[in-house]
């Protein structure tokens, strides 16, 4: 049987701020969406300073390359025609104006989210990067959100973009994981044996009232309950969208990796607390320090780690195409840090000024000439 393509795409969520104090703009989100052309669509998020954008599901880095800098563009130019700045961090720097229940996004399903959230959901400024990688099957997905666990707090710790809150420095690299963890299942799932596994523990959450159905599962990696793919989700949205599609060639070639090798990773029950204790721990230093490799329950040096991930997962990027995209993205990470070090030397020089001219100034991806696959949205 001929396998089929394994397809990537990307969602991004921005923050809408006011271009000089940093704060979100109540209901700008509405405003750009009404008016986004029908090439560049705009999505509501939860809270109405927010808007996403989604890539079509695309077949070689270099299509989610060129539609990613269409999107942003996009985005960018209705921001500032609105005279709004488009933010690509995890948290906005300073939080908004008094009344935050206000920032709730008006749909039925969003309010009926905030009621069972209270207090949280009015907090909840967060804007993340959702990886999508295609998929055989269920069952196959399963195997990739087994074996994602082992790499998952190196992988938060490249994307962290998110260390300001409240117009101070939190001392995290991702502060929009912090945030996270106050919600009931944002953590990294425990193994599953199946796919039916993975099936009946989500009915068990909907039975109990613990979620209200499918799509509010929030787990870091999850099976989409609408598409055939594994959806990633712990990382921040990227500063430099040529970081976005380097991180999501990497997670496609770690799927691959995962599904298609002999070894047992999928067979090794790594236990949820060494998981998600070393995502916290991954939150607070990115790159910086020593991680924790909760598959071998050992701190590792983050480099020494990122260069075992590179290894690992070679032949599948040769495979790609990806070799050269992803070495490039690795070697910007290992001289300059995880974006959140970048953010945070703004903040030093500059203060809040410094991360809005920051902000402001994200490089734009070079246009690169593709043909479109005519998919739906992923």
């Amino acid at each position: 049987m001929v396998q089929s393509p394994r397809l990537l795409g990307i969602e991004e969520e921005f923050a809408l701020l006011h271009p000089e104090t940093g704060a979100p703009v109540p209901g700008s989100a509405e405003r750009l969406i009404r008016e986004a052309p029908p090439q560049t669509p705009l999505e509501h998020e939860f809270l109405d300073s927010q808007i996403e954008t989604a890539t079509p599901p695309c077949l070689s880095a270099a299509d989610a390359e060129a539609r990613l800098h269409e999107l942003r563009a996009g985005a960018q130019a209705l921001a500032e025609t609105n005279g709004l700045l488009l933010a690509a961090s995890g948290t906005p720097p300073i939080e908004s104006t008094p009344d935050l229940a206000a920032q709730i996004t008006e749909t039925d399903r969003y309010l009926m989210i905030a009621n069972d959230a209270r207090r949280v959901a009015r907090s909840h400024y967060v804007n993340g990067m959702h990886v999508h990688t295609s998929i055989e099957s269920r069952a196959e997905g399963v195997r990739a959100l087994n074996g994602l666990a082992r790499w998952a707090p190196l992988l938060l710790a490249m994307t962290g973009n998110s260390p300001l809150w409240g117009g101070a420095d939190t001392g995290f690299h991702s502060w929009r994981h912090l945030t996270g963890c106050s919600w009931p299942l944002n953590v990294f799932p425990a193994h599953f044996s199946s796919a039916a596994e993975y099936d009946a523990r989500v009915d068990r959450l909907i039975q109990a009232g613990l979620i209200r159905d499918r799509a509010l599962v929030s787990w870091l990696a999850r099976l989409s309950s609408s598409y055939p793919t594994i959806e990633l989700r712990l990382a921040d949205v990227q500063l430099d969208p040529a970081h976005a599609v380097g991180f999501a060639a990497l997670v496609r070639a770690l799927v691959e990796t995962i599904v298609t090798t002999d070894t047992l990773h999928d067979d090794r029950q790594l236990g949820t607390d060494e998981v998600n204790a070393s995502l916290w721990r991954a939150a607070r230093d990115g790159l910086d320090h020593t991680l924790v490799d909760p598959g071998e329950c050992r701190e590792i040096e983050a480099m020494t780690w990122l260069n075992e991930l590179i290894e690992y997962v070679a032949p599948a990027l040769e495979r790609f195409g990806d070799t050269d995209r992803v070495e490039q993205y690795v070697e910007a990470l290992r001289v300059h840090g995880a974006p959140a070090a970048t953010q945070r030397r703004a903040f030093q020089d500059g203060g809040i000024a410094g991360v809005l001219q920051l902000y402001a100034r994200t490089p734009p991806l070079p246009r690169v000439h593709t043909h479109p696959h005519p998919h739906e949205t992923v």
